[in-house]
């Protein structure tokens, strides 16, 4: 840490840190649009120029490091006016049609323009006008409100490792383009929207869904696979809309890939709010008095999945099957987490951010001991040879070679397993409750509560819990008479 003046307002900031990261620690933001804390220092966008004492001209604060003793002023005139000249002249072409931009809201331009602009326009002129194109599998570029902060540029070469976009021509004829004749369509054309500064850049899943500020926004963690990359869920009307990223310096998390970002559909569609026995809509009374049969004539259970919930969950989960076992008189219930190769392996990368492991947990449930030695090839061997015969299946595929009549399913959508599974109880989606996942580097992290479950909708454990419940009242009816 080291000593700078601010202002004339002495602060201390880390001195590894350039001036916009450091200066934003203490409550002191500087503008900027081609910064990004993750990506190379270009310099493009002259938006973060301050004063320095003892330096006559002005400085890019994003290249610029902090140094002890050193003085630098925000708010001179002498940087307003170059701020304003800055604003001036990325509004020059830029379309006034921030009411049907889907950036609105959310728009560094805008932010800016209200911060450091002048207010109003000299610029007399027609405007140019490019046609809006689509570049990627899920992307669209809108030239005309295109910066050129090259932000875009230095994502795909520094992190993707791919170059389709480039800058052509120059001057007022400037556009950021595809450099190829494919489109684009990597697993990251949503990041390229994210960190877009502008609304230039705009993925087609998301276009005209919704305006930013109808959206209720919580902490919490991508499930797409064991990164576990830090999010900001958007939810409207209790419908999952976003996942937008939540940047984590700590962490060096600054970024979301596609399969995390825009696999949501599953929270608001499809969903299992029935209880169902052999593929049939049911009660809960019926089903959970079945599940009680089914566990006491059982020589054996086993347990397969559950590294798509919570640790808070898996927790409560190991301790109510415990008791479970109790109450059935000690017999034998064995749980493996552990249901893909993946899990089984080292972590692998498919690229910078996504594993193959796409289970957000798997971490949470082997330092929960919710393994078995055997593994899932041994669990599935002793139910061919009927040393176990009864499965409780938590939001999981039913594995090759286990008769689904077997199968009591757990489940958060109306999927093959709940559609196969001879009983089957609803239960909650992670972002229904608070809780943590621990990712593959063994991290715990926190999220929040995004969704409203409907009522009575329970969690895994919260369905043992109920058979726990109904097996003590039938055992108190029971004993009563007698």
């Amino acid at each position: 840490m080291v000593k700078i003046k601010i202002d004339g307002v002495e602060y201390e900031v880390d001195e590894k840190k350039n001036l916009i990261d450091a200066t934003k620690e203490v409550g002191v933001e500087i503008p900027y649009f081609c910064y990004h804390p993750a990506l190379s220092i270009v310099g493009m966008c002259r938006m973060c120029l301050i004063e320095i004492e003892g330096v006559p001209r002005l400085q890019a604060a994003c290249n610029t490091p902090v140094k002890e003793g050193m003085g630098i002023i925000t708010k001179s005139d002498r940087v307003k006016e170059a701020r304003a000249g800055t604003m001036e002249f990325l509004l020059a072409n830029h379309p006034l049609d921030c009411p049907v931009c889907d950036k609105a809201g959310e728009c560094r331009l805008q932010d800016n323009a209200f911060g450091s602009g002048s207010g109003h326009s000299r610029f007399k002129f027609e405007k140019r006008n490019i046609p809006q194109e689509e570049i990627g599998t899920n992307l669209i570029i809108n030239h005309n409100r295109c910066i050129v902060c090259y932000r875009c540029v230095r994502f795909e070469e520094e992190k993707v490792g791919e170059s389709n976009l480039g800058l052509f021509e120059r001057g007022n004829h400037s556009i950021i383009g595809l450099a190829k004749s494919e489109p684009i369509n990597h697993n990251y054309q949503g990041a390229l929207a994210d960190i877009c500064p502008v609304g230039a850049l705009l993925n087609n899943k998301t276009l005209f869904k919704s305006r930013v500020w109808w959206y209720k926004s919580h902490k919490s963690v991508c499930h797409g696979c064991s990164t576990g990359c830090n999010v900001t869920t958007n939810v409207r009307d209790n419908k999952m809309y976003r996942y937008m990223v939540r940047e984590n310096f700590e962490q060096g998390m600054f970024f979301l890939c596609d399969k995390g970002r825009f696999d949501l559909d599953w929270m608001n569609e499809n969903r299992l709010f029935s209880y169902m026995e052999n593929g049939k809509n049911s009660t809960s009374q019926v089903v959970i008095s079945k599940i009680i049969d089914r566990l006491k004539e059982a020589k054996s259970i086993a347990v397969l999945g559950g590294a798509h919930e919570s640790n808070e969950t898996l927790e409560t989960l190991k301790q109510n099957l415990s008791s479970l076992s109790q109450a059935l008189g000690g017999k034998s219930i064995q749980w493996e987490t552990r249901v893909t190769d993946a899990q089984n392996k080292e972590t692998e990368q498919v690229d910078f951010l996504l594993t193959k492991d796409n289970h957000p947990n798997t971490k949470g449930a082997i330092d929960l001991g919710l393994t078995t030695p055997s593994g899932i090839s041994g669990i599935v061997s002793a139910v061919k040879q009927g040393s176990v015969d009864l499965v409780i299946l938590i939001k999981e595929s039913i594995p090759e070679g286990i008769d689904p009549n077997k199968v009591i399913c757990f489940d958060t959508n109306l999927t093959d397993a709940a559609k196969n599974a001879s009983l089957v109880a609803p239960i909650q989606i992670f972002c229904e409750a608070e809780g943590s996942f621990t990712n593959k580097n063994g991290l715990r992290q926190n999220f929040e509560k995004s969704m409203n479950p409907i009522q009575g909708l329970l969690t895994s454990a919260g369905v043992v819990e109920l058979i726990l419940g109904t097996m003590a009242k039938k055992m108190e009816v029971s004993v009563g008479n007698r």
